[in-house]
């Protein structure tokens, strides 16, 4: 079997950056469609070890991307008071509300599949649920989807190894 002469290989990069390479997309549904049971937590959620964990893959809401953004059994479910992510009216997401439920992602970066992190942002301050280790000042860095930019689909900060998703900005797999 003979391997891809460099050309070929650039041409295929090509071709997927560009768009025209279409990736087959798994079946997704958005948030919305689990809110309007009776308890979303119920259907997107599992117990281990005494915590609620994502029971169900996440990607990247926007459509045709697909991109997997967590495995299933990565985030704890938490609520709190109060959002830190911006409310836009032009924007794709929902608008806030409290309390407000997040995926947090307490062991850094490298649990996520996918996913993009911003330059620190000075000018919004921290919440007060972020955890109280955080070094310096600790700045927001807004989380995007690593393949097509779209967000902010949550956020971390400098210096931590923490990060939240908001529950709402999603799309979610089939159990697995």
């Amino acid at each position: 079997m003979s391997q891809p002469t460099q050309a070929e290989i650039f041409a295929a990069l090509s071709a997927q950056s560009s768009g025209s390479f279409k990736r087959s997309q798994p079946p997704t549904q958005p948030y919305t469609a689990f809110d309007s049971d009776s308890n979303p937590k119920d259907q997107l959620t599992t117990s281990q070890n005494g915590k609620i964990m994502n029971s169900k893959r996440i990607y990247c809401p926007r459509e045709g991307c697909g991109s997997v953004i967590l495995l299933d059994g990565i985030g704890e479910w938490v609520e709190v008071e109060g959002s830190i992510l911006p409310d836009d009216p032009t924007s794709p997401f929902p608008s806030s509300s409290s309390p407000h439920a997040y995926w947090s992602i307490p062991s850094g970066p490298f649990a996520f599949e996918n996913i993009g992190f911003s330059r620190p942002d000075i000018s919004n301050p921290l919440p007060a649920f972020t955890p109280k280790d955080v070094p310096g000042q600790g700045k927001v860095k807004w989380l995007i989807c690593a393949e097509c930019d779209l967000g902010p689909l949550g956020w971390s900060y400098e210096g931590g190894k923490g990060a939240w998703l908001d529950i709402k900005r999603l799309r979610y797999g089939e159990k697995k």
